[in-house]
């Protein structure tokens, strides 16, 4: 425990950013923005006053748990990384205030589920806690007689104790969900992501049906609402409250929604998806306004598909590619090749990545685009200097590397890497950008380029 306490203390204090000066959230309010291109699945997000706190699945790429702050809900700065390594998968996140303090509640591929806490969301974490709570994407609310509960997929929930730290009681399956129409392609039902929140004499339960990846029509937001935190549950007339409805869509797979309000009682949902023929980049951060119907149900402000994305030159685009921030990096756990590999978020469609490399003697180094062991294009060399390039054009791929940084030589060239994505190799990871050093391998001036 001291070991964990003290590395995530020395990552928060290197770590953390200063936010910059936002626009208030009622000003950007009837928002429909994409704020977290690429690879941020399965968001979660809590507000305090006026600061909102973000964090994702981060899988087997530690430290786990990226943490953003934003005051605004479109300029968004890292500030901490919550997990340290494990020896396990993390996703489907839960970040939430219990007591004076942040929580993020969180499954693993153990099969276990986790907590982590701090007094303020730039660390340090302390944790992790295994919760003695079964399933997967939990969710945490406190109830009208202010116990606590949390529930995971399938709608299961289970009473906490009154730290939040563990169960105190066995698990009820309380939802059945929303039956969409038999004809709908998708994956399933997988009821999951269970997200709560009170509003009036209402409690909302939001969850995700239909499977997270799969056919572009697979995912969905269902809402339904109850008098009391464990139901009964009453579905909104008007389900899905988000859904991809043909594949013709700019985003597919919309699903893993949280509701959440501002300091002026304006409302908005958080949800993933991703881009048409983009399943290599992983699943967006989106953000939508949310309006609300005379009898107490939400719906979307903008019922329209078009979102507005930032240009490449703006200042968020540029904090998502500030790979100078070591935050910004994450290890892929399993390691490769006998060797670290560092891996980064790629959010653009187009870019280009260069690296310089000095080895000692024995040592090897090379750039990859990553997705998984069964899935990866690069290159590795063992000279004691030497530099390397990879060039990604909206999925077709060409890599160089160079002794002198000047006169390249091509390895591999018009590569197709479109089906290095989940639907084809599992995992429900991205494409990634990623440099591999053994001992003795040090990588200089990395560079991301859009082309």
């Amino acid at each position: 425990m001291k070991k964990n306490l003290l590395f995530i203390a020395s990552v928060a204090t290197l770590l953390l950013a200063s936010c910059t000066t936002n626009k208030p959230a009622q000003e950007v309010n009837h928002i429909k923005k994409i704020v977290f291109p690429g690879d941020y699945p399965d968001p979660s997000i809590v507000r305090e006053g006026n600061d909102f706190y973000m964090t994702h699945s981060s899988f087997t790429y530690y430290p786990g748990l990226l943490v953003w702050h934003s005051t605004d809900l479109v300029n968004w700065e890292p500030i901490s990384r919550a997990v340290p390594d494990q020896e396990y998968s993390i996703f489907a996140p839960e970040i939430c205030k219990v007591g004076d303090k942040f929580y993020i509640y969180y499954p693993s591929s153990a099969g276990r589920n986790f907590v982590v806490m701090a007094d303020n969301p730039a660390g340090p974490w302390e944790g992790p806690f295994e919760v003695a709570a079964e399933g997967i994407d939990p969710g945490h609310v406190y109830a009208e007689n202010g116990k606590q509960y949390l529930y995971t997929n399938n709608c299961f929930a289970v009473e906490l104790t009154e730290d939040g730290l563990a169960a105190a009681g066995e698990r009820q399956k309380l939802y059945d969900g929303w039956e969409f129409p038999s004809d709908w392609e998708t994956e399933g039902m997988w009821l999951e992501s269970p997200k709560l929140f009170k509003r009036g004499d209402y409690f909302y339960l939001v969850t995700a049906e239909g499977g997270t990846a799969g056919p572009a029509t697979s995912h969905m937001v269902v809402v339904a609402r109850s008098k009391s935190a464990t139901g009964p549950w009453e579905n909104m007339p008007s389900n899905p409250l988000v859904h991809t409805y043909s594949a013709d869509e700019e985003w597919w797979s919309k699903g893993h929604g949280t509701i959440f309000d501002d300091a002026e009682g304006n409302w908005y949902i958080v949800y993933h998806s991703y881009r048409n023929s983009y399943h290599t980049l992983g699943r967006t951060t989106i953000i939508e306004s949310i309006d609300w119907t005379e009898d107490g149900w939400p719906k979307l402000a903008n019922e329209e598909n078009t979102f507005v994305e930032d240009t490449p030159e703006s200042a968020q685009y540029a904090t998502l590619r500030d790979y100078s921030n070591p935050v910004m990096w994450a290890k892929w756990g399993p390691g490769f090749e006998g060797a670290e590999l560092l891996t980064t978020t790629a959010v653009d469609r187009a870019y280009e990545i260069s690296a310089e490399f000095e080895l000692q003697p024995g040592a090897k180094a090379g750039l990859y685009l990553f997705y998984n062991e069964d899935a990866y294009i690069g290159m590795q060399e063992t000279a004691n200097h030497f530099f390397m390039r990879i060039r990604n054009d909206k999925n077709v791929v060409t890599t160089e590397k160079s002794l002198d940084g000047e006169n390249w030589t091509v390895v591999e060239s018009n590569v197709d890497v479109s089906g290095y994505h989940h639907n084809t190799h599992g995992g429900f990871f991205a494409l990634r950008p990623a440099t591999m050093k053994s001992e003795g391998a040090t990588c200089k001036n990395f560079e991301y380029k859009v082309l």
